[in-house]
């Protein structure tokens, strides 16, 4: 069943407007069991050959086209992933659609099909850890934010909506976040951690759903991370862009915090060389490092145990790759 948790339009006079231009437009006689409900029935079905994971819910923007630019109104849906009916006045839109069950992303903009964006929270919290305060002096103050969840999205121009039975439109989203899997390697004192995290610095923070890729805004951003085996650190995550749109020769750096059963210790790791070889446009980036031959119990207090170490331990030697 359609669900439409809201319907917003920009203009007393422009509702006025399209009412008067549309209540009598559906309202074909000639057409068996066709009622007097002034809106159409559209089917709305998805295209998923382009992504790595399809959502559960999805968000259309329909925008009503206009030969000046001027967006005079818009209407908003939600419906499941595998396709809905929706009901919506006849007349020619722009439809912008993106999934909406992502939990740590923020949607805003929708007065403006151009100006629909995606963002996430404030790093604070992340299972039982906090951020760790050292990164403020790391990252020179740049904002600290959550990874966002994977995303998708998708574009049609000019869709004319008519009053005729079994209208269809298929979208084909494709992914507006880039996929980034980590492996560092040679780490020794794995089995101590109780917890991993790192952060990346310089990306993008910001996402715009009506274009193939516009992002803006540089932030860090604060992802998790396992253990694959004794000495081998791993992580997925994913960020709306490796840089904001338009951005130029920006240095990267990721940090791993490892809170360990007798203290903690960070590990910064230049990856600006590996990031400078990426397309901005690509979908997908592997950081595989070399082996780095840290062994962190080096790095922790000597003679006993010392349990939740207020203080940070460097490991100062520097690693780029």
């Amino acid at each position: 069943m359609n669900r439409k948790p809201f319907n917003i339009l920009s203009g007393k006079a422009a509702v006025l407007t399209l009412l008067a231009a549309v209540l009598t437009a559906c309202e074909y006689k000639e057409l068996d069991d066709y009622t007097a409900n002034p809106t159409c029935q559209l089917q709305v079905e998805f295209d998923w050959s382009k992504v790595d994971s399809i959502p559960t819910w999805m968000r259309l923007g329909f925008y009503p086209y206009s030969e000046d630019g001027v967006t005079r109104g818009y209407e908003l849906y939600d419906i499941s992933s595998e396709g809905d009916i929706v009901n919506i006045y006849p007349g020619v839109y722009n439809i912008t659609t993106w999934n909406s069950d992502a939990n740590h992303v923020y949607t805003s903009g929708y007065s403006s099909r151009e100006n629909i964006n995606a963002t996430t929270g404030k790093y604070s919290t992340h299972g039982n850890y906090l951020m760790p305060p050292v990164l403020d002096s790391i990252f020179e103050g740049q904002r600290v934010l959550d990874y966002p969840d994977y995303m998708v999205h998708a574009n049609m121009l000019t869709v004319e909506v008519q009053p005729v039975r079994n209208q269809k439109v298929t979208l084909t989203p494709d992914s507006m976040v880039v996929t980034v899997d980590m492996q560092l390697n040679g780490i020794k004192g794995l089995e101590y951690c109780k917890s991993i995290r790192g952060a990346l610095n310089n990306v993008a923070g910001r996402r715009y759903m009506a274009f193939d890729n516009k992002t803006e805004e540089t932030v860090a951003i604060m992802f998790d991370a396992g253990v694959k085996d004794d000495s081998t650190v791993v992580a997925r995550f994913w960020v709306f862009g490796i840089e904001p749109t338009g951005a130029d020769s920006l240095q990267h750096q990721v940090v791993m915090f490892f809170w360990m059963q007798s203290g903690q210790v960070f590990v910064p790791i230049d990856i600006t060389n590996t990031l400078s070889d990426v397309d901005k446009d690509d979908k997908y980036i592997f950081i595989n490092s070399p082996d780095l031959g840290i062994d962190l119990r080096d790095y922790l207090p000597q003679g006993g145990w010392q349990i939740d170490v207020d203080g940070w331990e460097n490991v100062n030697t520097p690693i780029s790759l």
